[in-house]
Formats: C-alpha cells, structure tokens, sequence
C-alpha cells in the first residue's frame, strides 16, 4: 500500500485590505478564505497562517469574527496616528515576512497573498535564502513586478470562482420566484434585476446567464401573458441544477 503523500511545509502571509477591497470594488465579491485555505493544505503542511488588516473600517470590521474562526494569526493593523495609510500595513507585513524569515528552521514555502510592489524586495531575499515563493493577488491590482520575481503566481478569483459567484446571484434571485407561480421571468427583467440588486455590472450577469442558458440549465419559451400578449419566459431546470451541482439553495 502506498502511504500518504507527504507535504512540504509553508506559511503564508495574506494582505487581507488588498483581498477585501479588491474584490469588493472590481468583482463585487468577498474573500473565500475557507476555500483558498482548504486548496492549500491539498499541497501543503500549513504551519501558520498570517492574515493583516486594517478592521476598524466599517466595511471591513465585520470580517474580524469569521476570520478569528479560520486562524489566531490575526493581525489588526490599525494605528491611532493621524495621517497613517495603508502602507502602515505593508511595513508590519514585511517586518512579519523578514523576521519569521530568520528563524533557524523556516519552512521551505512561502506564499502571500498581496498585489502590491512593495513586496517584491521580501520576495526577491526569500528566493535568495532558497524559499518556493508562491504569491496571490487580485485581478487588475497585481504588480507585474510582483509577478516576476515569484516562483509562481496565481490571479484571483479565477475565472471559475468569478462564473459560479454569478450564477449564485442568478439562482438565489430566480429561486426567490418560484413561490410566486404567476409571475412571468424573462430574461431582460433578470440581468436587470440581478444587476441592481446585488449592485453588479449587467454585462457580467448577461454573460453568466447567457451560460447556463447555452448548457440548457435555464430555457427560454413563448407563453402567452396578460391581455394575450406573447413574452419570451425563463424556465430553470432545477433537478438538473441540483443534481449537477451547479446550485444548491
């Protein structure tokens, strides 16, 4: 029989403000750090998890909790001085990265999570020292220099994860219909909806839609509406969303 595969150990150092704000702002998402924490240990022995932020901010400072539950590495870096940006949280980062860097047995993987510039310097020495330097960062506020210097880099969310949080907002606003049986759902009243509702751009919930229409999850048919007017109604397959897995509500 053939034993467990043995994992090679890493840490990994995550610019939560750069995650948060970057989806928030570009993809209208949040962070799956359950996710992302789960891909890695599939590779990697996880000795600790190192996640910085700013929490004091309201948009941000609910995070806190749910984090707390997935690592006690948090790091608030919040200070009382006026004038302090969010390069104050770039310095504790490094300052975290180097120091951890100089311990006599440090693990052979180090993977940030961060887009920023300021980073390529700590990646550089940790490649210098014969470290894997693995880096995260957010679509379209990822540093091609950062880019470069990694051992390897990857761009998030990716296309998959970006695809399956449309059709998330697509199912839960058309699920939100079926208890009301007489109303008619047709595909511009849809995108719009969606749009607005969870303040996303149209083109993306079109594109999402126009998916799940392509792989038949969700048909299109003429019936005929009030006053004996024909309209073109969405109609969800959800057996076979279920059973696919593309869904469950």
């Amino acid at each position: 029989m053939f034993g467990k595969r043995k994992l090679t150990d890493a840490v990994a150092f995550v610019d939560y403000e750069h995650w948060f704000y970057g989806y928030m702002n570009q993809f209208q998402m949040k962070p799956n750090v359950e996710q992302w924490l789960a891909e890695l240990k599939q590779d990697f022995k996880i000795k600790n998890l190192y996640i910085f932020g700013d929490f004091s901010e309201p948009n941000i400072e609910h995070e806190m909790n749910r984090l707390k539950k997935i690592t006690s590495g948090i790091v608030h870096t919040a200070s009382e001085k006026l004038g302090i940006d969010k390069d104050f949280t770039d310095v504790i980062i490094l300052d975290h990265i180097y120091r951890y860097a100089s311990k006599k047995k440090s693990p052979e993987v180090y993977i940030l999570f961060t887009g920023d510039a300021h980073f390529t310097k700590v990646a550089e020495y940790l490649k210098e020292l014969g470290k894997r330097v693995i880096i995260y960062g957010v679509k379209s506020a990822f540093s091609n220099q950062l880019k470069s210097i990694s051992t390897s880099y990857v761009e998030m969310p990716r296309q998959s994860q970006e695809k399956n949080h449309y059709y998330d907002l697509i199912f839960v606003s058309l699920n939100r219909l079926r208890s009301r049986p007489r109303t008619l759902v047709t595909y511009w009243k849809t995108v719009n909806n969606v749009a607005e509702y969870n303040k996303v751009p149209k083109e993306r919930v079109q594109r999402a839609l126009d998916n799940l229409m392509r792989q038949k999850y969700i048909t299109e048919s003429r019936k005929t509406g009030y006053r004996g007017k024909k309209i073109d109604v969405l109609t969800v397959d959800w057996d076979r969303v279920e059973k696919d897995g593309i869904w469950n509500g």
